[in-house]
């Protein structure tokens, strides 16, 4: 069964208002996937890697509406994105330089906005604002990103995100196909639905 992108697993220690070390894991069922397009149709990759259980460690400010890492850093294999096509994942991997460099670097800096009072309660969404350090190709990029939150039972959390990027801002060139006749969009969006459960630390 497969398991997905460890950075929403860290958003599930950041937004919790977790203080001490806790043991989290993502639930199979979570997703991350690439939504991309091209002139003629639109396709998606999942991410396939498989992480195991992590320790992770972060302070929460004195407002207690913030919270910061320190060293927080998790890296995916570019070979592991799966577009269901094996031509599809040459071109991706070729477009992310994967032969040179074949991990995805997401570093998680802090929480910017962070309202852990509305997770008390099973079933209602609470949106954080993460603030993460992401590179590709070797050109590191810090983006924002929205994360719904939902606490879904005790111990127990939901995370939806979506985030926009530009191929171009990693420097990337988008791929083309067919002597140039079938063109990648330079935008690609990340969905992230994962489920994650702290298994002590709360």
């Amino acid at each position: 069964m497969r398991k997905y992108f460890a950075l929403v697993l860290l958003f599930g220690v950041l937004v919790l208002g977790i203080s001490n070390d806790a043991v989290v894991s993502i639930d199979p069922a979570s997703e991350l996937t690439l939504y991309g397009s091209s002139n003629v149709n639109k396709f998606k990759c999942d991410c396939t890697d498989q992480f195991p259980r992590s320790t992770v460690k972060f302070n929460k400010g004195k407002s207690g509406t913030s919270a910061t890492f320190s060293n927080a850093i998790l890296d995916l294999g570019v070979a592991t994105l799966d577009c269901g096509n094996k031509m599809m994942n040459k071109d991706l991997q070729r477009t992310l330089k994967g032969d040179e460099y074949p991990r995805i670097r997401i570093e998680l800096v802090q929480v910017k906005q962070l309202d852990d009072e509305k997770l008390k309660e099973p079933g209602t969404w609470a949106t954080q604002v993460v603030e993460a350090g992401l590179t590709i190709a070797g050109v590191r990029k810090t983006i924002d990103l929205s994360v719904r939150t939902q606490q879904t039972e005790a111990g127990r959390f939901r995370f939806v995100s979506d985030k926009n990027i530009l191929m171009t801002d990693f420097g990337l060139t988008p791929p083309r196909a067919l002597m140039g006749t079938i063109r990648v969009n330079d935008l690609i969006r990340i969905h992230m639905d994962m489920i994650v459960e702290v298994e002590k630390g709360m």
